[in-house]
């Protein structure tokens, strides 16, 4: 690893304001240093990084795999973003986790590397967007890749991997380290041996990265396993984009750095980001553009507090609208997952192991000297399957039906006939389904400390999580401020299961997990479902209520920025904010309609794509 005592980009306040700058990123995240890093192989190209967080280089909470557990819920590394009370998910408060610190939410992460379907950004063109489909994307995707071929691995795996793979799909020159666990339980092997039986496409796909991804199978993670000093440790924006290039002159990044708004003239021309530092507020200029990489919560709050958005809702918040762009803080999605939770008959083993003194020990020690072991993993094993092939066509109209019934959606009718025909198409993995190997607390799924910790009645017991996520809600939400005061969090509203269609999709996922529980080989490890107790399967409405009281986030909030014709999203297909200049938004916030897994390699993509247009439109 880089000496972090030795890293010229990461500057002082009094350097940073010393340089003038083309570029502004605001956001050291996973999108902003991608692209500050690639606008600086340009020696010419001067670019300045502002992050709220700490740089955390090297600290064992990020690097350690299986710390994810820990990171999350933690004020250092977590901004503890909270929803507004859900009223279709039992009124629940919604922890929103988000990455606080150098590497944004690459930093704390379950670490899946999963792509979307080819479906999913093929549908992205469809909307308006040229230049965002699947084989547009995909050199972006193999760009950011560092696939670790598990045959040049210096540890072997406890267990034989499930998964084939084809290597040439895969990128091995980019900064992000992709590999296979090398620590695996058996019950998820045998859960996939099991999810095998239940259907054609329920089998391990022969390749889960080339845009056809249905069936359970031993996942990616964003971990290094390659033999360099990084094995065994997370792969994220600040190690694979950040480090490598922070020896770089025109590189200079400033941490602690809280952007309150933009400097942006009354004709809607952003020159500048205002900012706060150890209490005082900067001004920084930037000569070309201002790029913003705040996330999806924070990039519409950031747009918000400078004028631009809906004019009513900037009026309300004391704001001046300077740009009449009511698109911005619309059209928020994210997967609603639900989950149950498991009991393993006695001697079976998962991560609840480690309550265990001697057993934590022994992981520290495998850890510490071979990067090996439990502390080594990050959530691994996965699934997806398709709404029609757990039900009757029927029922697919029926739900077709309800998405065009007055029912309340923030998508428009070209987005709805999308998800309707995304939910009869057997290739579709409009469910994902995930195993948790490790006890958690699912009374309060909002609560995210909680959430993460084993209920007392299982303590010193061995458990598993089996979870189903919604990868195309109708349900959509908002993002706005309520206040001018940037340290007041917006007003988080991501709408989870207000639209019926996705009640009765994720229903069908619940009724699955509980199919795979009872299936060889996989049933005969199991000795209970702590959670729920109680529950028929064959009453719905239970169903139902039992749905509502256990949603929450998969941690995937994407589109209150979102990309689309001018009326239709608030940026443009080269992700320039409509009716504003120098003004560009590069993150998960301009994805227009949700994919089909977890969304870091599409962020990277997105990134990676979005650094080639700003190069385009300057010359670079």
């Amino acid at each position: 690893m880089a000496d972090s005592n030795n890293l010229p980009a990461l500057c002082s306040i009094d350097e940073f304001l010393k340089h003038d700058y083309d570029f502004i990123v605001i956001g050291g995240g996973t999108a902003g240093l991608v692209v500050a890093a690639r606008l600086t192989e340009n020696e010419n190209v001067n670019v300045g990084v502002l992050e709220a967080g700490l740089a955390n280089i090297g600290d064992p909470m990020i690097m350690t795999p299986a710390m994810y557990t820990k990171a999350i819920g933690d004020p250092k590394y977590d901004w503890l973003h909270m929803s507004v009370p859900q009223k279709s998910a039992n009124n629940f408060v919604v922890g929103q986790p988000r990455g606080k610190g150098l590497g944004g939410s690459s930093a704390i992460n379950f670490q899946m590397y999963v792509r979307g379907q080819q479906l999913d950004y093929d549908d992205w063109e469809k909307l308006g967007n040229k230049g965002w489909g699947f084989q547009d994307l995909l050199p972006y995707f193999t760009k950011h890749e560092h696939f670790d071929d598990p045959a040049g691995y210096s540890t072997a795996s406890n267990i034989p991997l499930e998964t084939t793979y084809d290597a040439s799909l895969h990128g091995t020159n980019g900064p992000i380290h992709t590999s296979f666990s090398t620590w695996r339980l058996p019950q998820e092997t045998e859960w996939i041996a099991a999810s095998s039986t239940l259907g054609e496409k329920m089998g391990s796909p022969l390749e889960a990265w080339n845009g056809d991804h249905m069936g359970i199978h031993h996942s990616l993670s964003t971990i290094d396993r390659s033999k360099g000093e990084l094995t065994g440790t997370r792969s994220y924006a600040t190690t694979g984009y950040f480090l490598p290039n922070a020896g770089r002159p025109n590189l200079k990044v400033l941490t602690e750095a809280f952007v309150t708004k933009l400097v942006i003239s009354d004709d809607g021309e952003v020159t500048g980001v205002e900012f706060l530092h150890s209490e005082k507020s900067h001004t920084v200029l930037a000569k070309k553009e201002v790029v913003l990489s705040a996330g999806a919560i924070k990039s519409p709050q950031i747009l918000e507090l400078s004028g631009i958005g809906n004019p009513s809702i900037l009026a309300s918040a004391g704001i001046k609208c300077v740009v009449d762009n009511a698109r911005v803080g619309e059209n928020f999605q994210d997967h609603p997952v639900t989950a149950m939770g498991y009991e393993l008959v006695d001697g079976e083993k998962t991560l609840d192991m480690l309550q265990n003194e001697s057993e934590l020990q022994a992981a520290i020690a495998s850890y510490a000297t071979e990067k090996s072991g439990p502390l080594s993993s990050g959530g691994a094993t996965l699934g997806f399957t398709s709404y029609a092939s757990l039900s009757t066509p029927s029922e697919v109209k029926s739900v077709q039906e309800l998405i065009f019934s007055d029912k309340p959606t923030g998508h428009d009718e070209a987005t709805k006939k999308l998800i309707a025909d995304s939910l009869e198409d057997d290739n579709y993995g409009s469910i994902q389904l995930i195993i948790m190997p490790i006890t958690m607390d699912l009374r309060l799924p909002g609560d995210q400390r909680a959430l993460l910790q084993a209920p007392p009645e299982q303590l010193g017991k061995n458990g598993i999580v089996l979870a189903a996520a919604l990868a195309r809600p109708l349900s959509t939400g908002t993002v706005h401020i309520s206040s001018s005061d940037p340290q007041v969090d917006p007003l988080i509203d991501p709408g989870y299961l207000t639209h019926p269609a996705d009640v009765e999709v994720l229903i069908k996922g619940l009724e699955l997990l509980e199919k795979m529980v009872a299936t060889s080989p996989f049933k005969e490890k199991i000795k209970r479902r702590y959670h729920p107790v109680d529950l028929d399967f064959g009453d719905k409405k239970s169903v139902e209520e039992y749905l509502r009281k256990t949603c929450a986030t998969e941690y995937h909030p994407i589109a209150s920025v979102a990309m689309g014709k001018k009326g239709v999203g608030a940026v443009d297909d080269r992700l320039k904010v409509w009716g504003a200049k120098g003004l560009r938004v590069v993150d998960a916030s301009v994805m227009p309609l949700h994919v089909s897994g977890n969304i870091v390699s599409t962020v990277y993509a997105i990134a990676e794509k979005a650094s080639d247009l700003i190069k385009e439109d300057w010359g670079l």
